[in-house]
């Protein structure tokens, strides 16, 4: 049997996340599907998303990239 969605605490330790932090990127990017009781639950898509999300979010602005860490 395969399980369609899970908990931010199955996910996080395949992301290299502790589950606390999953759960804040969930918030602050709004992916994932609410089940039953509000509850935060991941399918493989909404991971996926959710990892090229982060990867934009932490990623360096042009005007961070022109700075010159020596000047």
């Amino acid at each position: 049997m395969t399980v369609t969605f899970r908990t931010p605490e199955q996910v996080a330790p395949e992301l290299g996340m502790k589950p606390t932090e999953l759960r804040r990127y969930v918030r602050e990017s709004g992916i994932c599907t609410r089940l039953s009781r509000n509850s935060i639950m991941l399918h493989q898509d909404d991971v996926e998303r959710l990892v090229t999300w982060v990867r934009e979010r932490n990623a360096p602005t042009p005007e961070q990239k022109q700075i010159d860490p020596f000047a």
